[in-house]
C-alpha cells in the first residue's frame, strides 16, 4: 500500500474518533476540555517531579537519602501520574485528533516519550536501583548520561506539549 493510500485509510478512523460523543463533548463543553487539561498538567507535575527527584538523587544530590527508599516513595507516584497523563492526554487527543496528528510537534512529543520510557526501562534493568541499600549509587558514565537524557528529555516533552497549544 502506498504512503498516500495508507494515510487516506486512516482518515475515516480519525474522523470516527472525533465524532465520538466524548470527543464532541470535549470540544463543545465550556468546562470539560480545560478541566481535563488541568488534570493533565497536574499529572505532568507529578510525573516530572518524581522523575526529577530520582534523577537528581542518582546523580549524587541528596546523598543522605537511600536510593531504594526514595524509589519506594516516588515510583508508585510516578506510575499513577503517568496513568493520569495518558488518560487525560487521550481525551484531549480524541477532541482534536486530526490537528494533533498533522502536527510534527505532536509526533515528536510521542516519539520522545517512547524513547524516554525505553531509556528509563533500560537504565533500571542495567542499574537495579531498587536492590541498592546504600546511599551512593555510583553510577557508571553511560548510566549518568541516561539520567541527564531523562531530565532534559522530559523537559523537552513538556515544552513540546506547551508549544502544541500555540503552533
Amino acid at each position: 500500500m502506498s504512503e498516500t493510500a495508507a494515510g487516506l485509510a486512516v482518515i475515516p478512523v480519525i474522523a470516527g474518533i472525533e465524532r465520538l460523543p466524548l470527543a464532541v463533548a470535549m470540544r463543545e463543553s465550556l468546562w470539560l476540555y480545560p478541566t481535563v487539561e488541568s488534570f493533565h498538567i497536574a499529572g505532568i507535575a507529578g510525573l516530572f517531579g518524581t522523575i526529577l527527584l530520582l534523577d537528581l538523587r542518582l546523580l549524587g544530590f541528596g546523598a543522605s537519602l537511600g536510593v531504594s527508599a526514595l524509589m519506594r516513595l516516588v515510583v508508585p507516584i510516578a506510575l499513577v501520574a503517568l496513568g493520569l497523563v495518558v488518560a487525560t492526554g487521550s481525551l484531549m487527543f480524541i477532541a482534536h485528533a486530526h490537528e494533533f496528528l498533522a502536527s510534527p510537534l505532536f509526533v515528536y512529543k510521542l516519539g520522545l516519550i517512547m524513547l524516554l520510557l525505553t531509556n528509563a526501562l533500560v537504565l533500571h534493568l542495567r542499574e537495579p536501583m531498587h536492590r541498592r541499600q546504600g546511599y551512593a549509587p555510583a553510577l557508571g558514565a553511560v548510566s549518568r548520561i541516561q539520567v541527564l537524557v531523562s531530565m532534559l528529555g522530559w523537559l523537552a516533552v513538556i515544552g513540546l506539549g506547551r508549544w502544541l497549544a500555540y503552533v
